[in-house]
């Protein structure tokens, strides 16, 4: 049966092949997806990531590692992923990195084609391989196990989704299923359990939480307190969305009625929408200018609209009061863990469910505010303008939140050394 699967899979991928070479997302790192240029094994780790949140994880695997492997047992590992941001960011961390006990070669992940995956576990020829959450492609499974290469899934996490998706294969992953997994919740791992099989799937503490460290007198950014008004509270709107502007906006019209002293700093997910935002925010009359454009002689403006990168976070840092977006609309949420790091409560909408891992309680012990609408936010942000918080005693709660659920980077990294030794 799995002959006959293998065979029209494939067919199916030749077919697909010259659209994929087309299409600009796969067309990044054509000749190592197709085998035409990749790295030469052996390998002792195979370690895959999907794209950058997974090549962020994985640094962090390597990275820990980097700190527990003995120098005189130096391994060489292989690190793909599917995306070119996935790949730039594991490069990126592989420049910064001063390692002994290991040698380290990066690669895209190549194309789950059946004839491709049966050449690629030849060419690389691990011993063990590692996939980071969720991504599950079969001719990799099939020929893992054809080749006698145990598979583990770490970091396992399943949407109810997927799970029904998943649990029409169930037969299939049975038979050829990471050999083991580890999800980060009880619900994770009864969804992956229902697909795989109850014995081959445990828990773990989710790698995420190991980023997550309080910033102790943190010296805000020079430039950037530059910009704005000394006695002036600063209220940050930070990746907000295309769906949810018109909310934020109607917000931002009422709190500066409300209060003429306050700077408003709005962070699009997408720089690109920062010329809408202009043109909305001066359609209302409101003073507005865009990051890039001030200069030392840039006249004050009520609405400071952000149109450089990678600045949001040291941003947090000098704001009064957050707002983190794509969760006022159903988008998921975005990262609102940020700025906690820095002992700032971050407000949200209801719609976090990317998030959902870091679990309810995150909202019910009051480090998280959520909010049902623009309305409530509204008052809500006015609320914490006057409200005196002490950023020590925040950042004493992260702390005390947070610790009791890290160590999931050590826990894996102790499962690959074990499996390593005893291979």
């Amino acid at each position: 049966m799995i002959t006959i699967f293998l065979r029209i899979y494939s067919l199916v991928w030749k077919l697909a092949l010259p659209f994929l070479r087309r299409a600009r997302r796969t067309s990044f790192g054509w000749q190592e997806r197709t085998l035409a240029k990749a790295p030469e094994g052996p390998f002792d780790l195979w370690i895959q990531a999907a794209s950058g949140g997974e090549s962020m994880l994985t640094n962090m695997v390597l990275d820990e590692l980097n700190q527990t492997l003995e120098s005189k047992f130096k391994i060489n590992i292989l690190a793909t992923s599917g995306t070119k941001e996935g790949v730039d960011s594991l490069k990126k961390a592989k420049e910064k990195r001063n390692t002994s006990c290991f040698e380290l070669q990066i690669a895209y992940f190549p194309f789950d084609a059946p004839f491709l995956m049966e050449k690629a576990f030849n060419r690389f020829a691990p011993r063990l391989a590692v996939i980071v959450e969720t991504e599950l492609w079969p001719a990799f499974l099939v020929y893992a196990q054809k080749k006698g290469v145990p598979v583990f899934l770490i970091n396992g996490r399943m949407s109810d989704k997927s799970c029904g998706s998943y649990k029409r294969f169930s037969s299939f992953f049975h038979a050829y299923g990471p050999d083991r997994t580890w999800a980060i919740s009880e619900l994770d791992q009864a969804r992956l359990a229902g697909v795989m099989g109850t014995e081959k799937v445990g828990l773990m503490n989710n790698i995420k939480f190991d980023r997550i460290t309080p910033i102790k007198n943190s010296q805000p950014d020079v430039k950037l307190q530059s910009l704005l008004p000394a006695d002036q509270p600063f209220i940050l709107f930070g990746s907000i969305r295309r769906e949810e502007e018109d909310k934020i906006l109607k917000t931002v019209k009422e709190l500066l009625t409300r209060r003429s002293d306050i700077t408003v700093g709005i962070f699009p997910k997408h720089i690109d929408r920062a010329e809408v935002w202009q043109d909305k925010l001066q359609q209302l009359n409101i003073v507005t200018c865009r990051r890039s454009h001030i200069r030392e002689d840039t006249p004050l403006a009520a609405v400071i609209i952000w149109d450089v990168f990678g600045e949001l976070a040291l941003a947090y840092q000098l704001a009064k009061v957050a707002f983190v977006g794509g969760s006022l609309v159903n988008l998921g949420g975005q990262n609102f863990l940020e700025p906690l790091v820095f002992g700032l409560r971050p407000i949200i909408g209801p719609y976090w469910r990317n998030f959902a891992w870091v679990g309810r309680e995150i909202v019910t012990s009051g480090l998280v505010i959520e909010v049902a609408d623009e309305n409530m936010l509204t008052s809500t942000i006015l609320k914490q303008l006057d409200d005196q918080e002490d950023k020590d005693r925040i950042l004493e709660q992260v702390q005390e939140y947070f610790d009791p659920k890290k160590g999931g980077t050590r826990f894996v990294c102790q499962k690959i050394t074990e499996k390593l030794h005893a291979l």
